[in-house]
């Protein structure tokens, strides 16, 4: 090797050892996706902790349920920062809540994706909680049809295929008698824009209420964002088409008719909203707000109903068991407490109800001991 030879050498080992500190340096800054993640399932269940059964007039028995849904904008740094004062105040809220028994029987989250994020149900002391997929979960069914040119139209430069850095950021935390936890994220190519930086998909969890004759399906969804994809409506768009469609063949094992709630993302009456497993479906409404905060049952289609809030919340009752709002309350959206979100919280009452003689389900899930 002559000098030139050796003076070239040196020069490249100097630039890969300068190229391997500015990546590890990047490294270092980038969110560690596997960090926050929370899960635990309880094996038994505490009557006192969850309503109780009560008989109507007309004979069926029924319980209330208290939903709230909250989109906590648990991003990380470098995407938002300061943070953690407000995400604090969301889980002191929901544990004060619960200590004073007048807290969520259901809460579901979205964008949890930090360990501030996702402490908010273990704070609150739920018996169980389910996390959407995890960073490294790969899509199991086969992803949708991107329309012609779709695959072509990806950019690195807006964070697309170049692999995953968060999970789900999804969360679905009761004291309630889980049966079935399952998520399914959607395919790698179907997202778009800033959006394919995390492993979005969707969450299910089944739930057997005491006394019930079928079981609740709780569902939990976040869908390809719009304008902060930064990628074009018409790109963001085709995205929540694609995922709606993968969401449906999630959902496909369930029964037509299953009983369910379901917090579907569903929020600007977006292109996947239009069609599909709930749009198709006559059964299935949306939690829209009445006069005060009482609920009515709305079709997808009822544009006030979109307008009037900006997360809203599905349901179906099912054969054996009947779901319906009571009422609806828009929280911390600067009226009804300060803003700890860019999103607004949606509290949601629902009764549960099923004939009197209507036989319950197997116990599966037994009372605790103790």
């Amino acid at each position: 090797m002559d000098r030139a030879e050796r003076r070239i050498n040196r020069r490249l080992a100097i630039a890969a050892i300068v190229l391997g500190g500015a990546a590890a340096a990047v490294s270092a800054t980038l969110p560690n996706g596997k960090l926050a993640r929370v899960e635990r399932r309880a094996n038994c269940y505490v009557p006192a902790a969850i309503p109780p059964v009560e008989t109507l007039a007309d004979g069926r028995k029924a319980i209330r349920l208290r939903v709230l849904l909250w989109n906590v904008e648990g991003l990380p740094w470098p995407i938002r920062s300061g943070r953690e004062p407000k995400l604090a105040k969301i889980a002191d809220w929901i544990a004060a809540r619960r200590k004073a028994g007048r807290g969520p029987d259901i809460l579901i989250l979205h964008k949890a994706f930090t360990p501030e994020a996702s402490r908010i149900p273990g704070a609150a002391g739920y018996a169980s909680i389910a996390p959407g997929p995890a960073l490294d979960l790969k899509r199991s069914l086969p992803a949708a049809k991107p329309p012609a040119g779709y695959a072509d139209g990806a950019h690195w430069w807006k964070g697309e295929g170049i692999g995953k850095w968060l999970d789900s950021g999804l969360y679905i935390a009761t004291d309630l008698p889980v049966a079935v936890t399952k998520s399914e994220s959607f395919g790698a190519d179907s997202c778009a824009g800033y959006d394919c930086l995390s492993n979005k998909g969707g969450l299910l969890a089944m739930l057997r209420i005491p006394g019930a004759p079928e079981p609740l399906y709780l569902f939990n969804t976040h869908r390809n964002s719009r304008e902060p994809a930064k990628v074009g409506v018409a790109r963001a768009e085709a995205s929540h088409r694609l995922q709606t469609q993968e969401n449906d063949a999630f959902l496909a094992a369930l029964p037509a008719d299953a009983a369910m709630i379901a917090a579907g993302d569903f929020n600007n009456y977006r292109e996947g909203d239009k069609s599909g497993r709930f749009a198709d479906d006559p059964a299935f409404r949306l939690a829209g707000k009445a006069s005060g905060v009482a609920a009515r049952g709305v079709p997808m289609t009822d544009i006030a109903a979109w307008q009037q809030a900006y997360d809203l919340v599905g349901y179906r009752s099912g054969s054996a068991l009947g779901v319906e709002p009571l009422s609806v309350a828009t929280l911390f959206d600067g009226k009804n407490g300060p803003r700890l979100s860019d999103h607004d919280a949606q509290y949601i009452v629902f009764r549960l109800s099923w004939r009197g003689d209507a036989a319950p389900m197997p116990a599966t899930i037994p009372r605790c001991s103790s």
